[in-house]
């Protein structure tokens, strides 16, 4: 049997409605014991003033679920409740019963109505509070992987062109070049995330991938790129799904040799985009930092994201 896992939040949720549930249920304990003693008390006051009208002989109707015996009578459908001999005041079983009942399915009614209503201030307070919360702390997480992931790729490029200036070659000036070129490009895209992040961090809408994969996709006379990509919407934070998407062909673009192919679709009813690509016979390769990154993005939109390297490079988000 599967064991099922709940977050803090979900058990911190749970407990206070079943704090909620045990005090209603102590509060309508003692109303409905309450009521009845009202109800007795009341039906005393009533046989009393029966009573009276006996003793001086006035004659009256009394209520169907009131009996008045100069005997004892069977409990079947009447119970004892009071003697003043010579008379006996038995009353209907079911008069507690019909009295109350229509107090209970009140209290029940308004129960609901208060569990309905807290639950929802809890949602649209607490809880999204905490998500909020998780999507800026991670937000915060996946710029200091930028900064790492990106420094630590500039670093490494710099060692070798030092290492190709040593037996002086020229090529050695136009790898600083693009090495420049494309940290330039990280940077912008970075500056650009953390600034969308804060106008629209908890935004979730409807993406047409297909449209966002035209728009990212930059141009590489290198590489052939297929695309099988038909109209598919998902729901995510644009700005979180942009700079997946900026991470994953920058990605391709830096290590992959020949060829690209890309596709999205829907399978066993779950949406899915693949990226499958070559890799280059590169000395240098990455730190695997840029991957993770996107991991966390997907999981802070609560897709998911695997990647297999093996003769390719198979990345597989799934929504």
């Amino acid at each position: 049997m599967k064991k099922i896992s709940l977050s803090f939040e979900s058990r911190v949720f749970l407990l206070m409605l079943f704090v909620l549930m045990m005090g209603l249920t102590m509060i309508n304990l003692i109303f409905i014991m309450t009521i009845n003693g009202e109800i007795e008390d009341n039906l005393r006051q009533e046989i009393k003033n029966y009573q009276i009208l006996l003793k001086h002989n006035i004659p009256f109707d009394y209520p169907e679920y009131l009996k008045i015996s100069k005997n004892e009578m069977d409990g079947k459908r009447y119970t004892l409740f009071e003697i003043d001999k010579p008379n006996f005041f038995y009353v209907k079983n079911s008069y507690f019963n019909e009295r109350i009942k229509n107090k209970i399915y009140l209290m029940v009614y308004w129960d609901f109505i208060i569990l309905v209503v807290i639950s929802l201030l809890y949602y649209f307070t607490v809880h999204r509070m905490i998500l909020k919360e998780k999507r800026i702390r991670s937000s915060f997480e996946a710029i200091l992987l930028i900064f790492s992931h990106k420094l630590r790729n500039y670093l490494s490029t710099q060692k070798i062109n030092l290492e190709l200036l040593k037996g002086i070659n020229h090529s050695a000036v136009k790898r600083i070049e693009e090495s420049y070129n494309s940290l330039n490009t990280d940077i912008t895209a970075m500056e650009n995330y953390v600034r969308d992040i804060n106008i629209a961090s908890d935004r979730i809408e409807g993406i047409n991938l297909k449209n966002l994969l035209g728009d990212k996709l930059i141009s590489n006379e290198v590489l052939k790129i297929k695309l099988k990509t038909p109209d598919l919407v998902v729901r995510g934070n644009r700005y979180d799904l942009e700079f997946l998407l900026f991470l994953l062909i920058d990605n391709i673009n830096k290590y992959a040799k020949s060829f690209v192919y890309i596709r999205c679709g829907i399978y066993n009813q779950r949406k899915y985009l693949v990226f499958l690509n070559d890799i280059a016979d590169k000395k240098t390769g990455g730190l695997g930092v840029g991957l993770s990154l996107g991991e966390i993005l997907c999981r802070k939109n609560g897709f998911s994201m695997r990647w297999k390297k093996n003769r390719c490079f198979i990345v597989l988000i799934t929504f």
